[in-house]
């Protein structure tokens, strides 16, 4: 290699190395920023749902999958009947980066007899969604019913869900584990280091 070239070998390596560095740092500004978000329910400290925020571009309206959560609300409280419904997998809406509420339903019903005429038939459904108040706001809000049919007679005892607000509370954000951009930065340039000394070595044999 001539000695012209080296100075130019050296300031490509230089550069590579600051974008590499740069890169990595930008990157590491984003993710650090990344989060797993804890809400409660209906001010309750059971219900509960957790979602991972790192996916948010902040642009118009985005939905993540909840990763874990709990619902205790709307059971039928009978023996036989769910404790709670699982969330997971469950939508939840954002728009503009920030919190609107989940999007999901459940359903659940236990027959319970007492003869071969008499018994009561337990059933609930009920749907969660963001319900728009303007062009960029909502409130979250549950319909469905909740009904015990009696027979023989069919008589029903029933509870609607008519569009009532559902509460949610953040108690908990955090922060998702990231390689330190500066450590990163540093295995970079010790590698194009380690490379360049190697080349060197080459040279002189």
């Amino acid at each position: 290699m001539s000695q012209k070239q080296r100075p130019r070998l050296g300031s490509a390596i230089a550069t590579t190395i600051l974008s590499v560095f740069s890169a990595v740092s930008l990157v590491g500004v984003d993710k650090a920023q990344a989060a797993v978000l804890t809400y409660n329910v209906n001010h309750s400290n059971l219900s509960f749902f957790k979602v991972n925020n790192s996916s948010l571009t902040g642009i118009g309206y985005e939905s993540i999958a909840v990763s874990e959560g709990r619902l205790y609300d709307y059971t039928l409280g009978v023996a036989g009947a769910k404790e709670y419904y699982d969330l997971a997998g469950a939508s939840v809406g954002f728009y503009q980066g920030e919190f609107r509420g989940l999007s999901t339903s459940g359903y659940d019903q236990v027959i319970v007899e007492f003869d071969e005429i008499n018994k009561l038939d337990y059933r609930v459904f009920w749907s969660i969604f963001p319900y728009p108040t303007g062009p960029t706001t909502s409130v979250s809000v549950v319909t469905g019913y909740r009904e015990v049919i009696y027979y023989p007679y069919q008589d029903i005892d029933r509870r609607i869900f008519n569009y009532d607000e559902v509460y949610y509370t953040l108690v908990d954000s955090a922060p998702e584990p990231v390689p330190e951009p500066l450590t990163v930065g540093g295995t970079a340039l010790a590698l194009a280091g380690l490379s360049r000394f190697k080349h060197k070595k080459k040279m002189a044999v």
